[in-house]
């Protein structure tokens, strides 16, 4: 009489009831220290591939307003500006915010168009002084003072603004050398800024024709 004996599974064969290994302690440790550090060589290039692109969108946008401004004024027959709207913002005083505007020279009215673009929504500003020569020459009454309407009263703000005109020309009285603006992120401002940071976004602003041109690192 022939006796069947089952026969153990091998020790390296394990049957299909056996329960796979898992990560060990010291294998869990090795893995997360090697995404920590992964995560750490990783970020400050992403956060600068951020800014960058914030810059490129801020600066895109000033020369969209720019030249519908000056499309506007064209087809509508009458004056169209831009209101540049300096205070301090987190610390940070520049220009935080620009608003398209109709403008009525004989009664000096100026009337908002469009919501205004706040540049502070994508961590940049637009500077003052050395970078941003085209507001730091004598302007006309037109062309600057305080704010008089809010939200921009509030803040205490003050105002440069261009006007675009039907005939193609601008309010701008510099010379071209000088008529231009400087965008950089948040990050890279200091106060009195002389030279420029790595990355920015420069418009020049034609007084003559309103044309904008761009420049970038």
């Amino acid at each position: 009489m022939n006796t069947h004996i089952p026969t153990q599974p091998s020790p390296t064969h394990p049957g299909r009831n056996a329960t796979p290994a898992g990560f060990s302690l010291v294998e869990m440790v090795i893995v997360i220290a090697i995404v920590t550090m992964l995560i750490a060589v990783a970020t400050p290039y992403t956060l600068a591939a951020l800014q960058s692109a914030n810059l490129t969108s801020a600066g895109d946008t000033l020369m969209q307003k720019l030249a519908a401004a000056q499309q506007r004024a064209l087809t509508e027959n009458r004056p169209i500006g831009l209101d540049f709207y300096h205070y301090t913002h987190d610390d940070i005083k520049g220009c935080h915010a620009i608003q398209m505007i109709t403008y009525n020279p004989a009664t000096n009215q100026a009337t908002p168009l469009e919501p205004p673009v706040y540049w502070s929504k994508q961590s940049v500003v637009l500077v003052e002084g050395a970078l941003s020569p085209m507001f730091s020459t004598s302007q006309t009454a037109a062309s600057t003072g305080q704010a008089t309407q809010n939200p921009f009263q509030s803040l205490g703000a003050t105002f440069h603004r261009v006007i675009f005109y039907p005939n193609g020309s601008t309010s701008l009285r510099v010379p071209l050398r000088t008529a231009y603006l400087t965008l950089i992120s948040t990050k890279s401002y200091q106060a009195d800024l002389s030279t420029a940071p790595p990355n920015y976004y420069t418009v020049q602003i034609d007084p003559v024709t309103g044309r904008g041109h761009s420049y970038r690192p």
